[in-house]
């Protein structure tokens, strides 16, 4: 006989069962309060169970800070990379500081690689004449620039190309940076400001490249050599006071006479034997000609005597000067 259908769930259980009344497979419900079709229908409603997850207003601030993060991260990048670039120059600066000081003191006639690195050498050569206490400038200056062959593109400091073969031999470079700063003549004296252009020696590989393009993305900066002899006076130069060899102050005593005469013959030979190096590094050398921000001075004493010799370029002679560290020489002066 077939029970209708609201009194199948008054049935009594068989035998063997556990008194809980069977389910089908399809109404059984999920850990996560699913059934297989997503959910159980009861009395004609879905039952959905409890789902964790993050509302907008979650994944918004979530994202804001983030935001703040990537801001705070790129902001810093570009400093990073600045200050890399910086310390990456400055190395580069010191290294051939030092290298140049030790070519000028020591007169190296046989650097011919620096030919490969200079740019162009210029010298801004015044005349001065000295009336009484009065220095007068003699005239324009004159402008004394070369320029190496295989820079054709470069600009040096006053903006003109003079192409000369010049700069082809090593020993012409360093004898035109060990010109000195002030060189004596009748009735005055000649101030000369010296700056070379030079593309890194040191600098990393793609920048040591023959090509054009290697030498026009090369690091470059610019020198200012300066060579002053111990005691010269011209723009007051640095050197001895020259009260202490004074003779013909009033009232000397023998003692200072002899003090002062001593003085006197330390002062001759020093200042033939010993100069003063000053090397001022400018960098970089921009498109236009100019210089960066760059700046760095290198001191040291160079000793021996100067030398100079003529070598003829364009049809003039130039003089190139070089250290004698090996040479001292001795001076006339006796004591009195």
């Amino acid at each position: 006989m077939k029970t209708r259908p609201e009194e199948q769930s008054k049935v009594p259980p068989s035998c063997g069962s556990s008194g809980v009344a069977s389910q089908s497979p399809k109404s059984k419900v999920s850990r996560t309060g699913l059934g297989n079709e997503a959910g159980q229908k009861n009395g004609g409603k879905r039952i959905f169970g409890s789902i964790q997850a993050f509302t907008m207003i979650e994944i918004a601030l979530c994202l804001a800070i983030i935001g703040f993060a990537l801001v705070a991260i790129i902001g810093v990048l570009p400093t990073g990379l600045s200050v890399q670039k910086d310390n990456r120059e400055e190395t580069i600066i010191n290294y051939e500081a030092n290298f140049l000081m030790d070519a000028i003191r020591s007169g190296a006639q046989g650097q011919d690689d620096l030919t490969n690195y200079v740019i162009c050498i210029t010298n801004i050569a015044t005349t001065y004449r000295i009336n009484g206490n009065v220095t007068n400038v003699s005239g324009n200056p004159a402008f004394y620039t070369f320029q190496n062959d295989t820079a054709p593109n470069a600009t040096d400091l006053n903006g003109t190309f003079v192409r000369t073969n010049f700069l082809s031999v090593g020993s012409h470079i360093v004898g035109l940076l060990t010109t000195p700063k002030y060189i004596a003549i009748n009735g005055g004296f000649i101030s000369n400001y010296i700056s070379a252009d030079f593309r890194g020696i040191s600098g990393p590989a793609v920048d040591q490249g023959t090509s054009q393009d290697s030498k026009d993305f090369a690091f470059r900066y610019r020198v200012e050599p300066e060579l002053v002899q111990y005691g010269d006076s011209y723009g007051g130069a640095t050197g001895h006071d020259f009260s202490w060899t004074n003779l013909t102050a009033p009232n000397l005593t023998a003692y200072e006479f002899a003090w002062r005469s001593n003085n006197f013959l330390l002062a001759a030979n020093l200042q033939a034997n010993l100069s003063e190096l000053r090397l001022r590094f400018r960098w970089p050398v921009l498109a236009n000609g100019k210089t960066g921000t760059g700046r760095q001075v290198f001191r040291t004493a160079v000793g021996g005597s100067i030398a100079k010799q003529s070598v003829p370029a364009k049809g003039q002679n130039i003089t190139l000067w070089f250290a004698q560290p090996q040479g001292y020489a001795t001076t006339n002066a006796a004591a009195f």
